[in-house]
């Protein structure tokens, strides 16, 4: 017998009723009690059959309902889910969700970006009337007024944008489990009831189509309780269409043909808008700051954000004479290393002396996953329930073992999503440790600390997409090169 053989075999002997996985894939909280030493301390054998058997009742509930999954399964010939493995060739990979005509957003077709946004998602987009739409953003937010999607998109460093179908629901049920997440790495004292109603910070636009941005509703929601306690530097919305113009203008830059770039008419009909929005930004930059002077100073704030905005945040700060601004159990949490940004070697010591906290804490996660591998103080970052991690051979993405130390690839597949497929392999290399046990205490698989992506040890892979790490300096560079008329 296998290592897969044993570890399937293994799983019969867990008993996992109906009701159980209901309320495990519904509320993974509630499911573990609101505990976090149970949802981080399941034996390995408990994991995998929740694993096993909530895949395969995500698998029964899509098929005939999502269409590019259903295409994928059927060229695949994969009508059934056996073992955990049996759904690595329906992981769905970058390109999917940018796999429409370039034309939709060339000549504005929306209405036909909408039929493909269909096939993505259970959700009706059918009746969305998007005739009047000039532009992505008049688009996504159609797309959110009239259905309960809360569609993201990435930055288009590639030259097209990739959409995400996130529903609503679902950005709330990933934030709702932060509270009990954050028992182990953040603070113990966290409750279950909800909202937790903590001040939250975020220095940056409160809305917009990137993905921080469109969980800014979902963190007012459970986390602030209330718009009044959730603090954004900006009140207005981060266009979709500048950041996709700042993308393009940076490939354009690189090519040394920045004087060959076109500005669509479209976006340079909204000059007037940009032009406002830099004129009245150092205003409300003044704005937040004072506010976390005055209203929000001593108290336990939360902010989840880039590493560069903490910086940026922080430097400005300590320039205005405010150190120590918060309450030492705030809670701080960043990811997705710097990108590209350079930060000073000081950097995280200006940013524990502005919010006035011992530490920052990491997560490790990406757009298309719902939750954050949360880094203990080991240094590792430890999987969530109800991701199924794998890593997979790098050139041949076949499975490898899940014993032992591998690295690879990393893909994993999310159960939180009930309206879109929540497989995904990712561009990034990873160390995971499946069967030892770490010296936090916890009995999950984790992650080591030294994630990198492909793109920067590889020359056969090119970037995949602009981190949200880089965006407000690509932003505010596009703005100045469309408002100067260059």
């Amino acid at each position: 017998m296998g290592a897969q053989e044993k570890a399937l075999a293994a799983t019969q002997g867990v008993a996992i009723s109906t009701q159980d996985l209901d309320r495990f894939l519904n509320n993974p909280s509630e499911y573990f009690d609101y505990s976090v030493n149970k949802m981080m301390g399941l034996s390995r054998a408990h994991l995998d059959r929740l694993h096993l058997l909530g895949l395969q009742r995500r698998f029964a509930h899509f098929r005939g309902r999502l269409a590019m999954m259903d295409k994928l399964a059927e060229s695949q010939n994969i009508h059934a889910i056996n073992n955990i493995e049996d759904v690595l060739p329906l992981l769905f990979g970058h390109e999917m969700f940018k796999s429409y005509p370039a034309s939709f957003l060339d000549k504005h077709r929306y209405a036909q970006l909408t039929t493909w946004l269909g096939k993505l998602t259970t959700i009706n987009v059918s009746k969305v009337d998007v005739s009047h739409c000039r532009s992505i953003d008049d688009w996504m937010i159609a797309i959110s007024r009239e259905t309960a999607l809360a569609v993201c998109h990435t930055s288009g460093t590639s030259g097209s944008m990739s959409f995400l179908p996130w529903s609503k629901k679902e950005y709330r049920s990933w934030i709702a489990q932060f509270p009990v997440v954050l028992q182990a790495f953040v603070s113990p004292t966290i409750a279950e009831k909800l909202p937790l109603n903590i001040d939250c910070i975020y220095p940056y636009f409160r809305t917009g189509g990137l993905s921080h941005t469109v969980l800014n509703d979902a963190v007012m929601e459970v986390i602030a309780g209330s718009e009044d306690r959730f603090h954004a530097a900006s009140p207005e919305r981060l266009s979709a269409d500048i950041m996709l113009f700042a993308a393009g203008r940076r490939v354009a830059e690189a090519k040394g043909q920045l004087g060959q770039l076109v500005i669509d008419p479209e976006l340079d009909a909204r000059r007037a808008e940009f032009e406002a929005q830099q004129r009245t930004a150092p205003a409300q930059i003044d704005k937040f700051m004072d506010t976390m002077r005055t209203q929000l100073a001593g108290r336990r704030i939360f902010m989840l954000a880039s590493s560069p905005m903490l910086y940026n945040v922080a430097a400005d700060g300590l320039k205005r004479g405010m150190r120590k601004i918060f309450a030492p159990n705030s809670m701080i949490i960043t990811g997705g290393g710097n990108k590209g940004t350079v930060l000073p070697d000081n950097w995280l010591e200006m940013v524990t002396e502005f919010f006035g906290v011992d530490r920052i804490h990491y997560g490790y996660g990406m757009s298309e996953m719902a939750g954050q591998f949360m880094c203990c103080e080991q240094g590792h970052y430890h999987a969530s329930p109800w991701v199924i991690p794998y890593v997979l051979d790098p050139d041949t993405a076949k499975p490898l073992p899940r014993t032992g130390t591998v690295t690879g690839r990393f893909g994993f597949y999310d159960l939180i999503p009930d309206t879109r497929w929540g497989g995904f392999v990712s561009g990034d290399q990873v160390t995971m440790e499946w069967d030892k046990s770490c010296a936090c205490g916890r009995t999950t698989p984790f992650i080591s600390d030294a994630i990198r992506r492909y793109s920067e040890i590889r020359t056969d892979e090119g970037e995949e997409k602009l981190s949200c790490a880089a965006a407000p300096d690509a932003y505010a560079e596009a703005l100045d090169f469309l408002n100067d008329g260059s």
